[in-house]
């Protein structure tokens, strides 16, 4: 080979050499831009799935932070049926039930649900909250981190008051519902949210009508739950803790489904103790159990609407 085509030869190894590695800088370029677009698409579908969350939960001023007239105008009871239920503040005044005059008791607004902190039984004596099936296919593990609530005024029960003590830190607004987030779920471990329970009854019958209140939500999309503990003023005291926190001899739960019509309500009084009825033979209607609890549930609604709903017992729409 002579020297020209020695020379020809390196040049030509030199340009296929310089091919190869424009092409695999060009490689290179095409994955980094493509793990970047994966990144920030990732963030985008976190940052949308987080905003849909807060759309989803959202909640306006309570009506105790509105003005006096704003407040004043949607405590009075409503008749424009078409668009009652889109008004948000509406709804939270359905949220509100209005328990004696002689109780004096703290209404808190969580981010994700209200109660009325009742001091003398160390529990609330109801909790309330929006229960959406959008959210409810969204899955974080639970917690287990009980805690003392710091916007108790009087100082809530302690996680403590409950160790030894034979009784479960029963929830009132179940864990489970909350799980679409975890700073939900964080706050449902409030011990403003929990209440003495028999082991058999909270994870018992208690689970049961958890599970199926979440059931009926998949169904409907939309509840509405109120639900708190009970105390017979005849029957013995028990306190638990250093905190005295009262064991409840019973437990209710108020759902309704605001999605219709038809409307409808369901309510549940059980006894605090292990149950192998079918949740059928705890059904009440809401109107007897504003009498036994002393709670007035949905006051705004429009009387016809809610005397209609509070009578009435339809096991058929509810138990297909």
């Amino acid at each position: 080979m002579t020297k020209q085509h020695k020379i020809k030869s390196k040049r030509r190894n030199t340009s296929n050499k310089n091919i190869f590695l424009f092409y695999f800088c060009f490689l290179l370029l095409a994955i980094f831009l493509a793990f970047q677009a994966r990144k920030e698409w990732k963030k985008n579908a976190e940052r949308f799935h987080s905003d849909k969350q807060a759309e989803a939960w959202y909640i306006e001023p309570s009506p105790d932070e509105r003005a006096p007239e704003q407040l004043h105008s949607h405590r009075k009871k409503s008749n424009s049926l078409p668009h009652l239920f889109l008004d948000s503040v509406y709804v939270q005044t359905l949220l509100l039930p209005q328990c004696s005059k002689e109780k004096e008791l703290q209404v808190i607004h969580h981010e994700f649900f209200s109660l009325a902190y009742d001091e003398s039984t160390e529990q609330a004596a109801w909790v309330s909250y929006r229960l959406n099936a959008q959210l409810l296919s969204v899955k974080y593990e639970r917690t287990d981190n009980f805690k003392d609530d710091p916007r108790i005024e009087s100082g809530s029960a302690q996680p403590d008051d409950y160790r030894h003590s034979g009784y479960d830190r029963g929830h009132l607004a179940p864990a489970a519902d909350f799980s679409h987030s975890l700073e939900a779920m964080r706050s449902s471990f409030l011990m403003s949210n929990i209440s003495p329970q028999r082991p058999g009854f909270n994870r018992g019958i208690w689970k049961k009508l958890e599970e199926q209140v979440r059931s009926w939500t998949r169904e409907y999309g939309y509840l509405l739950v109120i639900t708190g503990p009970l105390f017979e003023e005849e029957a013995a005291r028990v306190f638990i803790g250093k905190n005295e926190v009262r064991v409840p001899d019973y437990f209710f739960k108020v759902i309704f489904d605001i999605q219709g019509p038809p409307y409808k309500m369901l309510a549940f009084l059980l006894k605090n103790e292990k149950s192998g009825r079918p949740l059928l033979d705890h059904v009440v209607s809401v109107d007897s159990l504003e009498q036994f609890s002393g709670i007035d549930f949905f006051e705004t609604l429009p009387d016809s609407l809610e005397i209609a709903l509070e009578n009435e017992i339809d096991y058929d729409i509810w138990f297909e």
